[in-house]
């Protein structure tokens, strides 16, 4: 529902600039004006829930004596055949502190002995969510439906006050307490649930990384194996030759590997270092989020297999400038 023209003109004069642009400007109002759009929002949101209620600047005067013009909101509700008039002042802290809520009784009703959340002299209101009051969990629209839901299980007035009613009154009593007590409960949980959520997320996080690191250690396994097994084959295939050609006088080792020139040697180190930096590049892109993780795997597999050949071909290279000294000592041994 729409909320009505005159709290829709009061809030727009609340976050004017220039409030004297309006035929009717306000009063010096004392809010600040970072405040005014959270206290606009509270009394839209308040007139869409609760069309009857009205709100204007008011003269308000402190315990101390103070007066200062306030906004006050004027309204009823509806409870259990019943009419209860509201009256609510925004204070000059407002939002951050509650707001003064005042009930009035209703002809030929008095209040309940005792009532809880009712001040019998002066008729202002204490109930939970006041008390509990947060700047930004709070606002009126809430503060007006948790008083309809309460004074509809508690009702705060009687015709006439009869003692045997004590025992209907302590039922109700109970049944209030326990449903703000369930509601702060709910409220608890929700939070707890908040923090788990997070830690969640920031868990699915962290495995996610894990994974991504086992996978490039994986990667890494792979290619020393077949290092391994490559060197393992080669000299088990040249055991015999290596013999035979170390026994002879001129010792030409250089049959058994294929020696390339210098800057051969030195293409293969860059192209060795370079997929390198590749593969580091790539998993920072991966996890900052740039990269998606199956592009990311395929990439690091395929450089793997280049690098690999690669890292084969320094290997000969440098086992054709070892290979004299390594075969003496292997002879040696046998």
């Amino acid at each position: 529902m729409a909320p009505s023209q005159e709290i829709t003109a009061l809030a727009n004069q609340l976050v004017a600039s220039d409030p004297f642009m309006y035929s009717n400007p306000l009063p010096a109002l004392p809010y600040p004006y970072s405040d005014r759009h959270i206290i606009g929002n509270h009394l839209v949101s308040l007139s869409n829930s609760f069309p009857s209620f009205h709100a204007f600047p008011c003269p308000f005067v402190h315990n101390d004596g103070r007066s200062v013009t306030l906004i006050r909101i004027e309204g009823s509700i509806f409870i259990n055949n019943c009419t209860l008039a509201l009256s609510i002042w925004l204070l000059e802290t407002y939002p951050h502190v509650a707001p003064v809520v005042y009930l009035s009784p209703p002809r030929d009703m008095v209040l309940v002995p005792e009532y809880e959340y009712v001040n019998s002299s002066t008729g202002m209101v204490s109930i939970p969510y006041l008390t509990n009051w947060g700047t930004i969990a709070s606002n009126l629209a809430d503060l007006v439906k948790e008083m309809e839901m309460l004074f509809s299980v508690y009702h705060p007035f009687c015709s006439e006050y009869d003692p045997r009613d004590d025992l209907i009154l302590e039922i109700a009593k109970a049944i209030s307490k326990d449903i703000y007590g369930n509601e702060m409960e709910l409220t608890r949980l929700m939070q707890v649930q908040s923090v788990l959520k997070e830690k969640d997320e920031a868990l699915m996080l962290h495995l996610g990384e894990l994974e991504m690191e086992r996978d490039t250690l994986e990667e890494h396994s792979e290619m020393e194996m077949m290092n391994v097994n490559l060197m393992t084959s080669w000299l088990c295939e040249n055991e015999r030759r290596l013999k035979a050609v170390w026994t002879r006088d001129d010792g030409e080792v250089e049959e058994l590997f294929q020696i390339l020139d210098e800057k051969g040697i030195f293409d293969n180190i860059i192209a060795d270092r370079a997929i390198d930096d590749t593969i580091y590049a790539l998993d920072k892109a991966v996890q900052e989020g740039c990269r998606p993780v199956d592009t990311y795997l395929k990439s690091v597999r395929g450089l793997s297999r280049e690098q690999f050949f690669h890292r084969a071909v320094q290997m000969k290279q440098r086992q054709g400038g070892r290979a004299r000294r390594s075969l003496r000592v292997l002879i040696d041994t046998w």
